[in-house]
């Protein structure tokens, strides 16, 4: 079984030890893990020279800071044909059985077809004191309706399998839209192959107030970040752009009704018609808090 841990690395020296230790300890081992250094001004290079000095299946290479989103995209087309791919984060701490219970889960599935397994997460302070083990409301959303409006974990999370990857990469973030790598996967492999989801926890998730992506521990101040996205942000037309991405790459690849749910998304804003649809259909309904939130923003036309 061969199975890639691919890492993005960014000013990491405080926490990337315990991570690296992290994946040294699990049960399957991994082929190879594959980093990427996007930047670093501080002794994160150092480190991963000593680690890779250490344990020749450990790779890296360094570039210029493009970052998280980039600096993933350029890891999964630099690694090599592989079983699974695992994306890590540089501060998280992963459980020993992590690796081992996404390829068990992966394993039986049909394997012909993109795969993507997401899991449960501890979230942390940064002396890895529990804060939180729930992922989000939506968690149990799976579907390629639901994945065009809302995203289900994060992508330190991720195991998919080399179909996956090839549909992957047919998407240039260079040239398309593209806010964070994780939701891109999450879509594209949604539109041509299945989501498993686990339920329970499998790593730390470590929140310490300098991550470049992440929960805020403080839900008060997680909500006001949000909100202040939405309604300033890139975020409020990130729906509408990122469908409208995915039309222009896999449009005449998909079959008819994920294309109708694309042009949904890509469109509303500027069709009620289009806008009625995405409010009535069911497909596109979670019967959540964030759902009547989204709802609301889209009936004002903030989003």
């Amino acid at each position: 079984m061969k199975v890639i841990v691919l890492m993005s690395t960014y000013n990491g020296e405080r926490y990337i030890r315990e991570q690296l230790d992290s994946l040294l300890n699990q049960k399957l081992k991994p082929f190879k893990i594959l980093i990427r250094d996007d930047g670093s001004k501080d002794n994160t290079i150092g480190i991963l020279e000593e680690y890779a000095s250490e344990h020749p299946f450990i790779e890296y290479y360094y570039g210029e800071n493009k970052g998280p989103a980039r600096s993933f995209w350029d890891l999964i087309g630099k690694s090599e044909e592989a079983d699974y791919y695992a994306l890590c984060d540089q501060d998280d701490v992963w459980f020993e059985d992590k690796l081992e219970r996404a390829v068990e889960l992966l394993e039986k599935e049909d394997s012909s077809i993109p795969l993507l397994y997401c899991s449960k997460y501890t979230l942390t302070d940064k002396e890895l004191n529990p804060i939180d083990s729930n992922v989000s409301e939506l968690y149990n959303f799976s579907d390629f309706a639901h994945s065009l409006l809302y995203h289900t974990a994060p992508g330190c999370t991720f195991v998919f399998n080399d179909k996956a990857r090839k549909q992957i990469l047919k998407y240039d973030v260079n040239k398309e839209y593209c806010v964070i790598h994780d939701a891109i996967i999450h879509k594209v492999v949604t539109m041509f192959g299945k989501m498993i989801l686990d339920n329970t926890s499998h790593m730390y998730y470590r929140q310490h107030g300098d991550n470049e992506i992440g929960m805020n521990a403080n839900k008060v101040k997680t909500f006001a970040g949000r909100v202040n996205r939405f309604l300033f942000g890139n975020i409020r037309r990130y729906r509408s752009n990122t469908a409208k991405s995915l039309l222009n790459v896999y449009g005449d690849e998909c079959d008819e009704e994920k294309k109708e749910l694309l042009n949904i998304v890509a469109n509303y804003m500027y069709d009620n018609k289009l806008k009625k649809q995405l409010l009535n259909r069911e497909c596109f309904r979670s019967g959540t808090v964030n759902d009547l939130f989204f709802r609301i923003l889209v009936l004002a036309n903030y989003i």
